[in-house]
């Protein structure tokens, strides 16, 4: 596929993020971007853009009566006991269109598209008029085509979440985007598939409105004969890529009791859920430590100690992406199903001590993809119709452009 994209300006997935991939033909982005996901879903309507490419030698066109592609959304788990294998498979969406035709598409009719929700989505899927399935459709020679689409995201739809890979358990939720190339075959080439489908991976992300959550400290304490700590969190909710600070307040009463090391971990969670039956599975995805060196005393005091731990998520690895929280009162597509994924994270503090029991802390967290707020308003500034009295707090309540 290298050779054809020397070819264009224009920006097409790496080569593994496609299913099922062909030299011939291509996707690519829209407007020179590296997604097809438009817009902010969660804050505003958002689409999936792109084109598709078709390149054939003029020596040997491809002879096809059409080209459909399709936007396709899916729900995976499955795990393993150690006696029986539980698992689900559930289609979110389904949405197609004829972009290409070599019989005259005179109009657009509207189809239903029902969801796990029962409610039904309307997309426009072209047809053809006085069609005869029965009767030899006309086939056309392509060489050189360029097609582009367009589907709107629906509001609820959840963000794409990656697998954990841990052995034996998997859940994900996965958008594909799946060009359906219906071929002309000559008779004495009856053994080829008269289907070439060409398929790429669909990342989509859901947003927040800015984090301008008001300071909420949370303060965790354990104590016993040996000592006192006390974990103060300044907020819960924290923003993709942000820094996450865990100041940590020691009173050691006994000068026996010696401080070994201090970890602070930022773990994801899976729950797993098909049917009546749930499984969790969890993953570190960064750690951070600390021996009693980088402990500092307290001024005026002589058995105090004070430290500040900190996990930045700009470091974890980007083989292995970090999935965003699932909160209840988000709406998406999988709620009320009998296959569905919860992503939470949790923040596990451990205080390894000598000449005393080791101490735990466990607080959960949110974290979430947030727009800045200098991206909301120029949201509401492009908006049309708009009071320029509302402010980035209020989008959600905008009325959608017609």
């Amino acid at each position: 596929m290298s050779e054809f994209t020397s070819m264009i300006h224009v920006k097409t997935p790496p080569r593994h993020a496609y299913k099922r991939n062909s030299k011939k033909a291509y996707f690519s982005y829209s407007l020179r971007d590296q997604t097809f996901q438009q817009g902010y879903l969660g804050v505003q309507p958002s689409t999936i853009q792109g084109n598709f490419h078709l390149r054939y030698k003029t020596t040997k066109p491809l002879l096809a009566y059409s080209v459909d592609i399709f936007f396709k959304g899916k729900i995976m788990v499955e795990w393993n006991d150690g006696q029986n294998v539980h698992s689900g498979f559930k289609t979110l969406l389904e949405h197609g269109v004829r972009v290409w035709s070599a019989e005259p598409i005179q109009h657009h009719e509207p189809s239903a598209v029902k969801t796990t929700r029962g409610k039904l989505m309307t997309n426009l899927t072209p047809q053809s008029t006085n069609y005869d399935r029965n009767r030899m459709m006309h086939f056309g020679e392509i060489t050189n085509l360029d097609l582009p689409f367009e589907f709107l995201i629906p509001n609820n739809a959840l963000s794409s979440i990656i697998p954990m890979n841990k052995f034996a358990a998997i859940g994900k939720v996965s958008y594909y985007i799946k060009a359906v190339i219906s071929r002309y075959l000559p008779p004495y080439k009856f053994l080829r598939k008269s289907l070439k489908i060409v398929e790429v991976r669909c990342p989509i992300t859901r947003w927040n409105l800015p984090l301008n959550i008001p300071p909420r400290p949370t303060t965790l304490t354990k104590s016993n004969d040996s000592l006192d700590c006390q974990i103060t969190f300044r907020q819960t909710t924290f923003k993709k890529g942000s820094l996450i600070l865990v100041p940590i307040k020691l009173i050691i009463h006994d000068q026996k009791t010696f401080i070994k090391k201090i970890t602070v971990e930022l773990k994801e969670c899976h729950l797993l859920k098909v049917k009546r039956r749930d499984q969790i599975i969890e993953r570190s995805v960064i750690t951070s430590k600390a021996s009693s060196e980088n402990l500092s005393l307290i001024p005026n005091t002589t058995n105090e100690y004070y430290i500040e731990m900190k996990l930045d998520m700009n470091l974890i690895d980007s083989k292995r992406p970090l999935n965003v929280s699932m909160s209840n009162d988000t709406p998406p597509l999988t709620r009320y199903s009998d296959v569905d994924i919860e992503v939470t994270h949790k923040v596990i503090v451990k205080i390894y001590l000598k000449n005393a029991r080791d101490l735990k802390f466990v607080k959960p967290i949110s974290i979430v993809n947030a727009i800045d707020e200098k991206e909301a308003e120029k949201l509401i500034y492009e908006w049309p119709n708009i009071d320029s009295e509302w402010r980035y707090d209020q989008l959600l309540i905008l009325p959608q452009s017609s």
